[in-house]
C-alpha cells in the first residue's frame, strides 16, 4: 500500500504542477495579448480559470494525503498517545463521510447532470469540468484507507507497549 501511494503523490505533484505551469503560461499570455494588443483572448481566461479549479481538487486530495491540511491540534496535542490517536481516526472519519456523500455521490450525480450543458466558449460539456470534484474525492477515499491503517497499526502497537 505503501507503493501505490507514492505513485498517486507523484501522479497529483505532477498534475498541480503541470496545472499551474500551464496557468502561468496562459494567464502571461492573456496579459501580453490584452495591454499589448488590445485583444483579449477569450479562452485562455476560461481554460485558466477550468485549471485553478482542478489544481485546487487535484491539491487538496494531494495535501490530503501527506496529512499536512488544517487542523486544531492544540487540544488533541495535549491529549495522551492513545486518545490522540483514536481522536484522529474520528476526525479522518469525518472527513471520509463528507468526502463519499458530499463529494463522490454528490459530485457524481452533477457532473452526470453537468454532461449535456456545453461551456459556451470551448463548447466541451461542463460534466468534464465538473469530474474534477469525484475524481479528487476518490483519492481522498484512497488516503482515508491508508491513514486509518497506518493509525490503527500504530493505536495496537501501543496498546500492546502497555501490556507489556
Amino acid at each position: 500500500m505503501e507503493s501505490i501511494k507514492r505513485i498517486i503523490d507523484k501522479i497529483l505533484a505532477w498534475v498541480c504542477i503541470f496545472l499551474l505551469a500551464a496557468m502561468t503560461v496562459l494567464v502571461t499570455y492573456q496579459v501580453v495579448v490584452r495591454y499589448f494588443f488590445n485583444s483579449p483572448n477569450s479562452y485562455t481566461e476560461i481554460v485558466s480559470k477550468y485549471m485553478f479549479v482542478w489544481m485546487i481538487m487535484y491539491g487538496s486530495a494531494y495535501v490530503f494525503g501527506l496529512r499536512e491540511h488544517m487542523n486544531i491540534a492544540f487540544v488533541r496535542d495535549k491529549m495522551p498517545a492513545k486518545a490522540r490517536i483514536i481522536v484522529e481516526m474520528i476526525g479522518e472519519l469525518i472527513i471520509a463521510l463528507f468526502t463519499a456523500i458530499v463529494l463522490i455521490y454528490g459530485g457524481y450525480t452533477q457532473m452526470i447532470d453537468q454532461m449535456v450543458q456545453l461551456d459556451a466558449t470551448l463548447q466541451i460539456p461542463m460534466g468534464i469540468i465538473y469530474s474534477a470534484v469525484p475524481v479528487s474525492s476518490i483519492f481522498i477515499l484512497f488516503y482515508f484507507i491508508y491513514t486509518e491503517k497506518k493509525l490503527f497499526n500504530e493505536l495496537t502497537s501501543n496498546s500492546m507497549e502497555g501490556r507489556i
